[in-house]
């Protein structure tokens, strides 16, 4: 009779160093857990949610954030650029900052209403804002992916409505902001967009 070594149960032992790859869930968890919460460390007096629902029904891409959860569809997870991922995940956080920001800032209240710039169109201004100083500041490696992909943001950030400003002028508010950042510093330039954004008329 020949010895060998037999499982008689169902488990599947891998080799020793064999990795386990990732769901697409898991994946952008990952992202979440490991590079957007770091960004906003800083931001110690504020609840930034970890917990994750996913919208398997929308594929679109899309994501919100609340105080205790983030909800993502299966649009974003599908999304192959880690990069966008990351920025439409900390643009999520971002709003949930953003009042606190202004604070630091000396400003109190809401986000005030403009004659032509709602409040509504502000605070998605404001937290593309964040978003991309933080990445920028924080994550230099990703912010050179997310810089070279910008035609592909500003398409996604899709058209205006009553809510949310338009792609190109998203993205111009961005490209503003990255170039007082050279003339100055990014924390300056934060500064100098985040005062004015709120201002806006």
């Amino acid at each position: 009779m020949c010895a060998c070594n037999s499982n008689s149960s169902n488990e599947v032992i891998l080799p020793e160093n064999e990795i386990i790859p990732l769901t697409k869930e898991e994946e952008i968890i990952k992202i979440y857990n490991e590079s957007v919460l770091p960004l906003f460390k800083e931001y110690s007096d504020v609840e930034i949610p970890t917990e994750f629902k996913i919208d398997k029904s929308d594929l679109s891409i899309n994501a919100g954030a609340s105080f205790g959860y983030v909800e993502i569809s299966q649009g974003l997870i599908n999304v192959t650029k880690k990069h966008i991922q990351l920025f439409a995940l900390s643009h999520e956080v971002a709003h949930i900052v953003t009042i606190p920001q202004a604070r630091l800032f000396g400003l109190e209240g809401s986000i005030p209403k403009g004659s032509i710039t709602n409040d509504y169109k502000k605070a998605e201004y404001l937290a593309d804002l964040i978003a991309i100083h933080l990445i920028k500041s924080k994550l230099n490696n990703e912010f050179c992916l997310l810089s070279t992909d910008f035609p592909f943001l500003q398409n996604l950030l899709g058209g205006s409505s009553f809510t949310h400003p338009s792609g190109s002028h998203r993205m111009n508010e961005i490209q503003t902001y990255l170039e007082n950042s050279i003339s100055t510093n990014n924390d300056e330039a934060f500064k100098t967009s985040f005062l004015r954004i709120w201002k806006m008329e």
